[in-house]
């Protein structure tokens, strides 16, 4: 038996035993008050032991319940202090990973068993729930997005968690679905990664790198009949610059899927007007003097998001003008992308583009919102987390 749960089933009783005590002793004083001096303890009258069973009885109930709950916080943890427990879990669990939550709220609050889920699998789970504790189950919610479940016990037998115990665990509960939301972030972002090497690979291996060697026997070839047949090898040579075109423009195809070469030409506010929206759509763009220095990945994010956007208002939503602004407050910035054109349709269901931008805005941390412009028209408001001091 852990020695908190041995200290509480003994300390216990024996208050209780010593509370019926001084209540007895109480009862007897004031009882005998007028016969003092007594000679001895059979000198107290029978009514008065009486009296004293009947206090006992009557207050057995608030008593001992106001005990156990001080010997429950005495012995499981610091109640008074809720803010300096979540404190110490929050810079504990700042350091560890996931496996190690449950044990970090467990050796914290005292508690017997800790589970958490996430994604419909138990993630982590320390200790046994006794037989008969209460469960209760906590949502962890990041962003409006239900991550997992932490679910915990009562300490004993037949115990419930208090309400100061419920809305600590709440407090924490939204620490932890921060954690899960950064370990799933860069969980994703690792399988972006390895997607997007195996497709430069592919496409290196299966597009370029055939050209290239292509080409290289097609100088061979011409080397060979320039002298013998001149006519043949001028022809020969043509289709060589056709084919070293067509591998110029691989590469560039390549390089711009990594990176916008706009991006470093122009820089982010620049590179967002030299976007080419479609025919007959007019754009603004804003964005505050001067803009702050955004790390890489957001700034091909925001091109991305802006450019996807700005597609779907020629193609699909007949917009006759745009609107993009940049926003940076704090460590955020925020790109909001607004038309004219005829909104989102009735039952709309997120095609490729959408689905697209959502996973970029994912991938960094970041909140997208698709909906319904003041006015008429679509909105697309993407928010990225940044140190704009970095």
């Amino acid at each position: 038996m852990p020695p908190n749960r041995w200290f509480h089933q003994a300390f216990f009783p024996l208050l209780m035993i010593g509370y019926a005590f001084v209540v007895a002793g109480l009862t007897a004083v004031v009882t005998t008050w007028t016969a003092r001096p007594l000679d001895s303890l059979a000198d107290i009258p029978w009514w008065s032991h009486a009296i004293a069973l009947a206090i006992v009885v009557a207050t057995w109930a608030p008593v001992s319940g106001q005990l156990d709950r001080s010997v429950h916080q005495l012995v499981y943890g610091q109640r008074d202090d809720a803010y300096e427990v979540a404190g110490r879990v929050y810079r504990q669990l700042s350091d560890d990973l996931l496996p190690t939550l449950a044990a970090v709220l467990a050796r914290t609050l005292a508690l017997p068993f800790v589970e958490i889920e996430a994604g419909g699998d138990v993630v982590t789970s320390h200790g046994v729930a006794p037989e008969g504790a209460a469960i209760v189950t906590i949502p962890l919610t990041h962003q409006q997005l239900r991550l997992g479940t932490l679910r915990v016990s009562g300490r004993r037998r037949g115990d419930r968690l208090s309400a100061t115990d419920v809305r600590l665990l709440e407090d924490l509960a939204r620490h932890v679905a921060t954690t899960l939301a950064v370990q799933h972030s860069r969980e994703q972002l690792v399988t972006a990664r390895e997607e997007e090497r195996r497709r430069i690979r592919r496409d290196l291996h299966d597009g370029l790198g055939p050209t290239l060697a292509s080409l290289a026997l097609q100088l061979g070839v011409a080397q060979r009949t320039l002298r013998t047949d001149p006519q043949a090898a001028e022809h020969l040579i043509a289709e060589l610059r056709a084919d070293v075109r067509q591998a110029t423009a691989e590469i560039r195809r390549l390089v711009y899927e990594l990176r916008p070469p706009m991006l470093d030409e122009f820089g982010l506010v620049d590179a967002l007007r030299h976007l080419r929206p479609g025919d007959g759509v007019t754009r603004t763009v804003s964005a505050p003097e001067p803009m702050p220095a955004l790390p890489a990945a957001v700034e091909v994010a925001i091109y991305r998001i802006a450019a996807e956007a700005l597609h779907n208002a020629s193609r699909h939503a007949q917009a006759a003008r745009c609107a993009v602004e940049l926003a940076a407050a704090g460590e955020s910035v925020t790109l909001t992308v607004t038309d004219d054109g005829r909104g989102l349709p009735a039952g709309y269901l997120a095609g490729v583009g959408h689905h697209s931008m959502r996973e970029r805005s994912a991938e960094l941390g970041g909140t997208i919102e698709i909906g319904h412009a003041p006015g008429g028209g679509t909105r697309v408001t993407a928010t990225f987390p940044v140190r704009t001091d970095a």
